[in-house]
């Protein structure tokens, strides 16, 4: 049986709409954190794959801005920190327009 003890010190939206949360995680990662340490600093647990999920939403919203394809830039969203500099080029080109369709998330609920 799984008790909110368990779940109390993982943070969720309020919204499972594109934010500007995410693009902040995505932003952390093109600054060089890894996984655990965003996880850390955001306080997802260690198992969570919010980092992995919320930042692959950044790449497939640049890259339908950019009109490129999913498959063909697979190996750039699975290791995103080895393209890098490609990706802050694109983020720092389509911020702008990632703002404007990020919603202020409501942050995190509280679970009490």
């Amino acid at each position: 049986m799984k008790t909110n003890a368990i779940f109390s010190t993982r943070p969720t939206l309020k919204t499972k709409g594109f934010s500007t949360h995410h693009i902040d995680i995505f932003n952390l990662i093109l600054l060089g954190k890894t996984n655990r340490e965003i996880n850390q600093v955001l306080g997802y647990t260690k198992r969570s794959h919010a980092v992995v999920d919320h930042s692959r939403k950044v790449m497939y919203k640049i890259l339908a801005l950019e009109e490129l394809g999913r498959k063909d830039h697979h190996d750039r969203v699975v290791y995103p920190r080895n393209y890098q500099f490609w990706w802050k080029k694109l983020l720092d080109k389509h911020m702008e327009t990632l703002l404007s369709v990020a919603i202020a998330p409501g942050f995190y609920d509280d679970r009490e």
